[in-house]
């Protein structure tokens, strides 16, 4: 972790991939919420509630294109709001929607990553300023409100804050260690070789199991498997994932 001025003047922290990955592991593991190989689905409410100690209101009334938002008052612990649509069709008995599912529990995620990477900013500096600018130039103290089309496994968001959160979703949600062991698993399953090409059925095929498996989306786990190196992008040389 590195500390700079970005252009504002304001303190910017750094982290690396491995940092994040290190990070979400070592929370999990402290917490006692590390998943195993048989048992891979994360408790990611548990982790928010229990161990980051954030007030969580899953039903929250936020702007339509609002997924959720985290707040660090001063003095108090933080609290992650989650858009009460997309909690209600997300668990919703009637709906068979797994998709929606691993929408939720990504924004769950990244609503975490945030406390996990971000809090330091506050803890720091009690009298800093707003964490995110909101539309039309006003800004609101200490709040980061984290908009559809910026919480995402793939693609860059605007805000560096948000594209760290995005970077620490999939450390929470299907932690570097066990997604290879059971990726690796899934693929002897099916009689099929690590680094298979990105959009190959078999590679959709390990994806939607692995999907299954963890409780998010299957572009969540194809976009895993290809940034660990299990599987290699179209028309490039196999990889070496020995």
């Amino acid at each position: 972790m590195n500390w700079y001025k970005g252009p504002d003047g304001r303190d910017r922290i750094c982290f690396d991939q491995a940092e994040i990955e290190s990070m979400a592991e070592g929370k999990l593991s402290k917490a006692d919420l590390m998943p195993s190989i048989d048992s891979p689905v994360v408790d990611i409410e548990r982790l928010i509630e229990s161990h980051l100690q954030v007030g969580l209101d899953q039903h929250a009334e936020l702007d339509p294109e609002v997924l959720g938002v985290t707040e660090f008052p001063p003095g108090r612990p933080p609290r992650i709001s989650i858009n009460i649509d997309l909690t209600n069709s997300a668990l919703d008995a009637e709906t068979d929607a797994p998709g929606l599912l691993g929408r939720w529990r990504a924004t769950l995620a990244h609503e975490a990553a945030h406390v996990l990477l971000h809090q330091v900013l506050f803890d720091l500096d009690p009298n800093q300023g707003a964490m995110f600018a909101l539309e039309g130039g006003h800004e609101t103290p200490r709040l980061m409100r984290c908009l559809k089309r910026e919480v995402a496994f793939a693609g860059e968001a605007r805000d560096w804050r948000e594209v760290q959160a995005n970077r620490g979703m999939p450390g929470l949600l299907m932690p570097r260690s066990i997604f290879q062991q059971v990726a690796r698993r899934e693929f002897d399953r099916l009689g099929l070789a690590v680094g298979t090409a990105v959009g190959s059925d078999s590679v959709n095929r390990v994806a939607s199991a692995l999907a299954r498996q963890f409780e998010v989306s299957r572009q969540a786990a194809s976009i895993r498997l290809e940034t660990m190196g299990l599987v290699k992008p179209p028309s490039q040389p196999a990889l070496d994932v020995t």
